[in-house]
């Protein structure tokens, strides 16, 4: 059976605790009923006159462990499958000519990856459902937050990736699997998946993806193939951590590593004074479930976050140059805030940057004081004796 991701579970618990009201009043089974829509707009495909159609269908959901009573349907448009989700029975629908461009074998990995949604939607008494219903909501309202926005772009990322693994679980191959996502998404009659393995292998993944719904089509390949090996391949979600642009958890995670750095920078030699102790308070937060400890945080390297409540543990985050930038900054501010800690303070300032490894700190410090060649060689200078 597959299982959620641990991006799932950890924004489950963000949002649970931040908005437990909005989120209980979205679980719950899909209201309404399609039928009279469908069966007014689109074509029935029937067993008797589509028998590969149903029997990609079967063995999609055999391999998946669900109900095999799926009902199919038919409309105009681009090449495109999608689930609709109903009380009761699974609906998949298919649109143009997609049919006709697949074999049964690419067919059942195309109608897998359709049936996983419902079996996320179903996990757990549809609590990922009322999550998706939530940040479907909070994503078509101008008033949302930035971090709400991303965090449903991201969700949006790992649905498609736990689908692509209802998929291959359906096939039970990984070509075929890979075939089929090529002939959908390039409209291709024909496709060499070993090529494009081969392709991505050529593509940097470690920015994440760029995609707004789904992630690229080279990345859900090679998803797919890490998964096969049992790699983690959740950082396509995630990407670097990055203070432009963060989700719910990094949001959480900025705020606990901003407060870990003021803590440690406030009680190095050179900077222990009331006025410095005072501005490093202001990033106090209570405890969060994620984060690293301050005295052992490094920037040059990923950071090593805790996971969410029952999620698994997380793949070290690399930080993205606006983050190192960022806490550039709020060091020099600590550094600066106090006038009576004079040399002492950005001395020890440029020792700290050194022992956490924050690269790019003398140059935003230079920039923002305006030394001259000599004070900087002279601060510098002063770090190593």
């Amino acid at each position: 059976m597959l299982s959620v991701l641990g991006y799932h579970r950890a924004v489950l618990t963000v949002v649970r605790r931040q908005d437990e009201a909005a989120w209980a009043a979205l679980r719950g089974e899909p209201g309404g009923d399609l039928d009279d829509a469908l069966r007014r707009n689109a074509y029935l495909l029937g067993a008797d006159a589509h028998p590969v159609v149903h029997r990609a269908g079967r063995r999609a959901a055999e391999a998946l462990e669900m109900d095999p009573d799926i009902e199919y349907y038919q409309v105009n448009g681009e090449p495109n499958a999608s689930y609709l989700h109903q009380a009761g029975r699974a609906v998949v629908l298919f649109q143009g000519a997609l049919l006709d461009r697949l074999d049964e074998d690419e067919l059942t990995a195309v109608i897998g990856h359709e049936l996983a949604h419902r079996l996320l939607w179903q996990s757990e008494g549809g609590a990922y459902l009322a999550v998706d219903r939530l940040l479907d909501a909070a994503a078509g309202d101008a008033r949302t937050p930035a971090q709400y926005l991303e965090t449903h772009r991201r969700w949006s990322l790992a649905t498609e990736l736990f689908a692509d693994r209802g998929a291959l679980t359906a096939a039970g191959d990984l070509g075929t699997t890979i075939r089929a996502l090529l002939k959908l998404e390039t409209g291709l009659s024909s496709a060499d998946p070993a090529a494009y393995l081969r392709q991505a292998e050529t593509v940097d993944l470690s920015s994440g993806s760029r995609g707004t719904s789904h992630p690229e089509a080279v990345m859900r390949a090679w998803a797919l193939k890490g998964w096969l090996a049992g790699e983690n391949v959740e950082s396509l979600i995630t990407g670097p951590l990055d203070v432009d642009a963060p989700d719910l958890l990094d949001a959480e995670l900025l705020r606990e590593v901003s407060r870990d750095f003021a803590a440690l920078i406030a009680g190095s030699e050179g900077l222990v004074t009331e006025a410095v102790a005072v501005a490093a308070a202001g990033f106090a937060d209570p405890s969060a479930p994620l984060g690293v400890p301050g005295a052992a945080v490094r920037f040059d390297e990923p950071l090593a976050v805790r996971p969410v409540d029952g999620a698994p543990l997380p793949r070290p985050r690399p930080l993205a140059d606006s983050t190192r930038r960022y806490l550039a900054y709020l060091l020099l501010d600590l550094a600066t805030v106090d006038p009576d800690t004079g040399d002492d303070g950005l001395v020890a300032a440029l020792r700290i940057a050194r022992r956490t490894g924050l690269g790019g700190y003398v140059e935003v410090a230079d920039s923002e004081l305006g030394w001259s060649d000599k004070e900087r060689a002279r601060l510098v200078e002063a770090v190593n004796e």
